[in-house]
């Protein structure tokens, strides 16, 4: 991995500035400025009940949907957003907590309801669509990284479980959707984005509708110096300089779609590209989190060059039309993914092979009293996995060798009945079935190969009850089930590879009340209140030498209360704020060592979080304060307090233009942000049960935190011809 210079750092910055400078001169010299001020606010209508959900595997307004759903559209995706990070395109979503660790080798750790809060990379217990192709593998791993932000359209977010939808996620749905081709033969963006850190991003999407067939090319380039310096480079081999950075990235995303007519349906194929590498810099211990306020890389992770090289590629390919007087579905989907992953204890070279189906048909809703939709997921995954030991950053011996093979399987069926004009009943049932097997390839230590099959009937009922015509209120009772992934299975406390038979599913039972609601169109509320018992949860922990290996805790309770509102006031204003309480504890739960942590608060969920934004449009023109409270945060199952994370708050600045005509043909929409304005000091992800203290090593000095960049500015330019 090449060391970039501080020269061209410096050389970045000095671009950047430009680009400020060249953005402000447009915003408030250009000829159009007076053009702006008669147009309308951007924010003037919040549409609510005319919003249609897909998540639910049925199309539905979100007024009659009994369960807890958030819809973010394009706008909120895109404006004023730099396309750097999943956090900006789901700001706002109540019970949703994103640890943003600008760490692309571990990605984001994203959590619904607390669930995926233990996550040390990638995400777990929730299920991601993307273009309604899975990328939820077969074990319930989720990765994003072939997700390009910068072209999303369209994100639904359903919070609590989802196994008799879905299958393998305890926390909810994630669905994202490309924006739409446009009704036209051909349109250009291209968008260039320059900010501090060594922030740098060029994306083209090329797209538009010609003779019936719909499509959607785009490609986007990311590049990240980072922040976290190297503090003293003599200890290391590689030629490195002190106060060099450790944690540079480089991304490549290339996606794009084509949508057909085919018989009497439509056809869709889409693909997606991926080649990422990165740094991983690590976390860090509490005194350099807090007092030293040092935002250095953690030395053993430079010198056994903790990093990532990963390339993955998708396709799928989508109908959807009448058959024999029913509504179908039928998906097709394949994936392959190479890997080569050096952490401090070991590097790791995986080969994934990945692919599935789905077929779902519904009857036709128009006039029915009762709807219903049946179908079935198939999914399965293919994992030649090899790990070293890392002998300064190079393969040494040979630790573990297998092939890991998952089969998942559900079948489903849902039905909603109509009981009068204002309540509707909706229930579901779904049967999982999955099924884990390791071939142990490395037998000199014996042959740990084995199977598990694990599998679960999950009842769901929801009743949603329209009190007026612009209120909802809703309940539903539904069941939860999380298998361990291959990674969690295959981690044992001896190291060795191989099953473990002893680590089991997570499963659970939640009940959720709530409403929704909106006054006109200039306001809207909803607020959720829910209460799940977990059983068996899943229990990340770390050895002496930082490998993670995993357990089951007896019992645990979740309960929670989610609360949003949305106004379009006058003169241009618009006001969004959502608060999250989280109770989160262990019921029961006594560990290997015999400590007993019943009622102690689940380690890396906050109790407490607030999202606000404001913003003041005129015509073309926008400016907004977005504001981001994190609560106290217990970091181990201990619940000791001197390793807590502080709370806090971070506001960040955005304005520029959403679209300004320029002549007959072209649109621009330049931006400026400022982010972290009062250059808070905040552990932006933290890394539960951390090695480093008790009974490994002294106390205080386990490495939980990983710190979140200082104050930053970032601009950026959107051209647009069709």
């Amino acid at each position: 991995m090449r060391v970039r210079s501080m020269f061209v750092i410096s050389v970045r910055m000095n671009v950047a500035r430009w680009v400020v400078t060249l953005l402000m001169a447009m915003a408030m010299l250009s000829p159009w400025t007076p053009e702006i001020s008669a147009q309308e606010p951007l924010d003037s209508v919040i549409p609510i009940d005319s919003l249609v959900v897909t998540v639910l595997r049925a199309t539905d307004g979100l007024g009659r949907a009994p369960y807890a759903v958030t819809v973010q559209g394009e706008r909120a995706l895109r404006l004023g957003n730099t396309g750097f990070s999943l956090e900006e395109a789901l700001q706002g979503v109540p019970g949703i907590h994103i640890q943003n660790r600008y760490n692309y080798t571990v990605g984001e750790r994203i959590s619904i309801r607390g669930f995926g809060a233990r996550t040390p990379f990638g995400i777990r217990g929730i299920t991601t669509l993307v273009d309604g192709i899975p990328a939820t593998m077969a074990d319930g791993q989720t990765f994003l990284d072939h997700l390009d932000f910068g072209s999303l359209g369209r994100v639904e977010v359903l919070r609590g479980p989802s196994a008799a939808m879905y299958g393998n996620g305890g926390g909810g749905v994630l669905s994202f959707q490309t924006r739409p081709p446009p009704d036209v033969p051909i349109r250009e963006e291209a968008t260039a984005i320059f900010g501090e850190n060594g922030l740098m991003r060029f994306q083209s999407t090329t797209s538009g509708t010609a003779g019936g067939a719909a499509y959607l090319f785009n490609i986007a380039h990311l590049t990240y110096d980072g922040f976290r310096t190297v503090v003293d480079s003599s200890a290391f081999t590689e030629e490195r300089s002190d106060s060099s950075l450790y944690g540079l990235t480089k991304r490549l995303n290339i996606n794009g779609q084509v949508g057909l007519d085919a018989g009497a349906g439509r056809l869709l194929f889409t693909g997606t590209f991926m080649d990422l590498e990165g740094e991983n810099a690590g976390q860090i211990n509490r005194t350099k989190m807090y007092t030293d306020s040092v935002q250095d890389a953690h030395v053993p992770n430079i010198a056994q060059n903790a990093s990532k090289d990963v390339y993955q590629g998708q396709f799928g390919a989508t109908w959807t039309g009448p058959v024999a007087n029913l509504n179908a579905e039928f998906v097709g989907w394949g994936l392959f993914r190479r890997m080569d992953n050096p952490i401090p204890p070991a590097i790791i070279d995986l080969s994934r092979n990945a692919f599935g189906a789905r077929a779902m048909v519904s009857n036709d809703t128009s006039g029915d009293l009762v709807t219903w939709a049946a179908g079935f997921d198939l999914n399965f995954q293919r994992d030649d996995r090899m790990e070293y030991d890392n002998i300064g950053g190079v393969k040494g011996d040979l630790e573990v060798d297998q092939f890991e093979t998952v089969g998942a399987t559900g079948l489903f069926v849902q039905a909603a009945v109509g009981l009068g004009d204002r309540t509707t009943l909706e229930g579901g049932l779904r049967y999982n079935r999955f099924n884990f097997e390791v071939e142990d390839r490395f037998t000199s230590d014996g042959d740990d190969s084995g199977e598990r099959v694990m599998d679960q009937l999950s009842p769901t009922v929801g009743l949603v009850v329209r009190a007026t015509p612009d209120l909802s209120v809703f309940g539903n009772f539904a069941t939860s089930l999380a298998t361990p992934t291959t990674v969690q299975l295959n981690n044992t406390l001896a190291g060795t590879g191989g099953i473990n038979s002893d680590l089991n599913a997570q499963t659970g039972r939640t009940g959720e009340i709530g409403l929704r609601g909106q006054a006109g169109s200039t306001f809207s509320y909803e607020m959720s209140g829910f209460l799940s018992k977990i059983k068996n949860e899943l229990i990340q922990l770390q050895d002496s030498t930082g490998r993670d290996f995993y357990d089951n805790a007896g019992e645990s309770t979740y309960q929670g209360i989610e609360m949003s509102v949305r106004m379009a006031l006058p003169e241009g204003v618009f006001g969004q704020l959502s608060y999250t309480f989280m109770d989160a504890k262990f019921d029961e739960y006594v560990d290997a060592d015999e400590n007993d942590f019943a009622g102690n608060f689940v380690p890396g969920v906050p109790r407490h979080r607030f999202d606000g934004l404001v913003r003041y449009s005129r015509g073309f023109w926008y400016a907004e304060v977005r504001g981001d409270h994190v609560g106290k945060t217990y970091t181990n199952d201990a619940n000791r307090p001197n390793s807590a994370l502080h709370s806090y708050t971070l506001w960040d600045l955005r304005a520029g233009l959403s679209g300004q005509p320029v002549g007959n043909n072209m649109e621009v929409a330049p931006f400026v942000s400022l982010t972290n304005v009062f250059d808070a000091v905040y552990s932006s992800g933290y890394q539960p049960n951390a090695f480093g203290g008790p009974p490994f090593g002294p106390p205080g000095g386990q490495r939980y935190y990983e710190p979140g960049p200082r104050r930053a500015f970032s601009a950026g330019l959107t051209v647009t011809f069709q």
